[in-house]
């Protein structure tokens, strides 16, 4: 139902969806909520709690290792999704935003691009859903078959042990040797990697979405100002401007709403991106072979959020400075005084750094990307010198 086509989508529809279906919506029922609780609750006793309570069940620092890293993936999509949800006022308010500033954008050339605008998140929210679906397919998929394969055609003494979904002990399940333990462990813990997966669906297509439609807010913006100097002088020009000034207002509120919403799930990726990164790293550089395959997708999955999140958070900025640009340009002086007073407000706040912040501490963009890979490489370093 997700990825059902539509012809004119409406801002962040997909993502929506997913909120409604799992009750973090307040056009759903609140009895839906216990969706969220369950998939939220299943992750964490399936995966999380096992490794907490009993260790990975294997012994060498790689073991050690591997396990932590996947516990602090699995935990990492549950904290920013719980984030979230307890900002889900500033979410809908921010949405509520985002359509009133559409339609203030009542041009045949504005409404066309909003609308293919609007297709093409659209387009990156299933294509994103479609791209998690495989990752998980290949996540859970190649071990069952490769297991199954070792204990009919492979005699008791020369099999090793079975590739695991995740490094645990899995209670008190003998899920290396014995098929049976493992089937159990397979049936629950690829269930909990579901979980994890519609949570991820979440933050792809709210998240990241959202910060693209940050940046076309300014995009658009700009290319209104840009046409201010075309617009007849007089009573037409400064309606225009009192238009424009609105959007500036009402776009510089969406950012606001759209930071204070995910400004702590951005300190929280930065953080545990360097550590996966890290553990995950040093894992791969010893290990080849089935047990590598599932580190490999979840690298891929973190590798692939952060880039769009710093990629996403470098254009929102950009573009926001792009105002400040186009009215530096409009030859404001030449204007009369009453409409300079108007143009001082905009020049003014354009002065001022705009984009996503993590936890307030810095700015979500390509140079906090470079930072995060030249961090998580010297801690690679690091460990591998010490153990």
């Amino acid at each position: 139902m997700f990825l059902k086509k539509t012809s004119q989508p409406e801002p962040l529809q997909v993502g929506l969806k997913l909120l409604k279906w799992i009750g973090l919506h307040s056009t759903t029922s609140r009895k839906r909520i216990w969706r969220y609780y369950f998939v939220v609750g299943w992750l964490l006793g399936n995966i999380v709690l096992p490794r907490a309570l009993l260790g990975s069940g294997n012994e060498g620092f790689d073991s050690l290792v591997r396990s932590l890293a996947e516990m602090d993936f699995f935990s990492d999509v549950c904290i920013a999704v719980g984030i979230f949800a307890t900002r889900l006022r500033n979410f809908e308010r921010m949405v509520q935003i985002l359509g009133g500033i559409f339609e203030r954008y009542e041009t045949k050339q504005c409404v066309e691009e909003i609308r293919g605008f609007n297709r093409r998140m659209d387009s990156f929210a299933k294509v994103y859903i479609a791209y998690i679906v495989m990752l998980v397919i290949l996540f859970n998929i190649p071990p069952i078959i490769w297991n199954l394969y070792m204990a009919i055609f492979v005699s008791a003494e020369h099999r090793s042990s079975y590739v695991l979904l995740v490094e645990v002990q899995y209670f008190y399940l003998d899920i290396r040797r014995n098929i049976v333990h493992y089937l159990i462990y397979y049936v629950l813990c690829s269930t909990a990697t579901v979980c994890s997966a519609y949570q991820s669906c979440i933050k792809g297509t709210i998240f990241l979405t959202a910060l693209q439609y940050g940046a076309k807010l300014f995009e658009l913006l700009h290319l209104r100002i840009d046409r201010l100097g075309k617009v007849k002088a007089g009573e037409r020009r400064r309606d225009e401007l009192r238009r424009i000034i609105e959007l500036h207002k009402m776009t510089l509120k969406y950012t606001e709403l759209l930071e204070e919403t995910i400004t702590f799930i951005m300190i929280n990726q930065i953080l545990n991106c360097m550590a996966i990164w890290c553990m995950f790293t040093v894992y791969l550089s010893t290990n080849y072979g089935p047990n590598a395959l599932n580190v490999v997708v979840l690298f891929v999955v973190f590798i692939v959020e952060m880039v769009v999140y710093c990629v996403s958070g470098t254009r929102l900025s950009e573009n926001a400075l792009k105002v400040s640009s186009a009215i530096y340009h409009h030859q404001w002086y030449l204007e009369p005084a009453d409409m300079q007073r108007d143009l001082r407000f905009i020049i003014q706040r354009a002065q001022k750094p705009c984009g996503i912040t993590a936890a307030k501490f810095y700015f979500v963009n390509i140079e906090r990307l470079g930072i995060v890979v030249q961090a998580s490489y010297s801690y690679y370093l690091l460990l591998t010198n010490r153990f």
